[in-house]
């Protein structure tokens, strides 16, 4: 592991925190932190615990390793109990992450079951990533047009284009999406 970068902490919060198109109010949602923590932990005027940096990492959908390092940890085997797993229930939506830290690719699968109180948050990523929908119809809006999604369907979504995902439909839905992460470190 490379040496830990006190100085860059702030900086890769914030181009994280960016890159998911989270505002710090959301990222305040997220973690439970005060936005003013938040944005002193970004200009690096406050050190955090270990603790706060944890839930800042589940929320920027990273690992600890990652915002300390320099370095990416990398894995070839992902059991079932190390995957990263998000709830969240007012969409009724389930995100599964494999990320094996080499190519900066990063696998997600998503279900979303009926019934949902709330759309999927609007999404904007200074990378492209491609969904193909593996059971039920997953609705996506892009560009404001909204798709039905079936099962076997794709869609590419290009760096930077904002979107959203829901299930407006009255059976679960299962996706793949494929991130091609590019940051610049």
């Amino acid at each position: 592991m490379n040496e830990i970068n006190l100085e860059s902490i702030g900086e890769k919060i914030s181009l994280l925190r960016k890159e998911l198109g989270y505002t710090m109010r959301d990222l305040s949602e997220y973690t439970g932190l005060s936005i003013g923590f938040l944005s002193n932990l970004e200009t690096g005027k406050n050190s955090p615990t270990v603790e706060n940096l944890q839930r800042v990492a589940v929320a920027l959908q990273t690992d600890v390793v990652e915002l300390i390092t320099d370095e990416k940890v990398k894995k070839v085997i992902i059991r079932k109990d190390e995957k990263n797993i998000w709830e969240y229930e007012r969409q009724k939506m389930t995100v599964e992450r494999v990320d094996f830290g080499y190519d900066r690719q990063m696998y997600e699968k998503i279900t979303i079951k009926p019934g949902a109180k709330e759309k999927g948050a609007v999404s904007r990523h200074l990378y492209p990533e491609i969904c193909m929908v593996q059971s039920g119809i997953l609705t996506v809006e892009l560009d404001h047009e909204v798709y039905d999604l079936n099962e076997g369907d794709s869609i590419y979504i290009e760096e930077r284009k904002q979107h959203r995902i829901y299930n407006r439909h009255d059976m679960e839905t299962v996706s793949i999406w494929v991130h091609q992460k590019n940051r610049k470190r």
